[in-house]
């Protein structure tokens, strides 16, 4: 999730670069951002204070599915950037493509998400698994909450 974390670091800074003049990326983004990408491992490994032979059999499959993730993480902020590239002219119909695309990726994070759930209930108790996406939607929405404030509503 490491790499995620510092792709959204990178897609903010192009953020300020694309968007409109009013889009400015805020510096408690910026700093939420650089915790997050300092911590995200060592908050999920103290979330989840996996014994040896847990942390054995997670780690390796929950890198697998952060590389996973951080490619739809990919796919958000390229949907992000298109509307802030065009925010001053955006037409109906390119907005509605995009709220589709955002649609899409919400659905192959679920997809994603319902997958790996299984593949951690092998090498994890359920209730840590649980634990795990309680932690990793808690990360999220706040890196998601920072965006949010970055990002004005689109035009009427």
């Amino acid at each position: 999730m490491k790499a995620t974390i510092v792709m959204l670091s990178f897609a903010l800074i192009a953020m300020i670069l694309a968007g409109p003049a009013d889009a400015q990326v805020r510096d408690e983004t910026i700093l939420t951002y650089k915790v997050l990408s300092e911590e995200w491992h060592d908050l999920i490994a103290g979330v989840l204070d996996l014994t040896e032979a847990e942390a054995e059999g997670f780690w390796p499959i929950y890198e697998e599915y952060s590389t996973v993730k951080g490619a739809l993480w990919n796919e958000r902020i390229d949907v992000i950037k298109m509307f802030l590239t065009g925010y001053d002219t955006m037409g109906a119909e390119v907005a509605r493509g995009l709220l589709g695309a955002s649609f899409e990726i919400d659905s192959k994070m679920v997809a994603l998400e319902r997958a790996y759930a299984d593949r951690f209930d092998d090498v994890l108790p359920p209730a840590k698994v649980v634990r795990l996406f309680q932690a990793e939607n808690k990360l999220e929405t706040m890196m998601s909450m920072e965006i949010a404030k970055d990002v004005p509503l689109a035009k009427k």
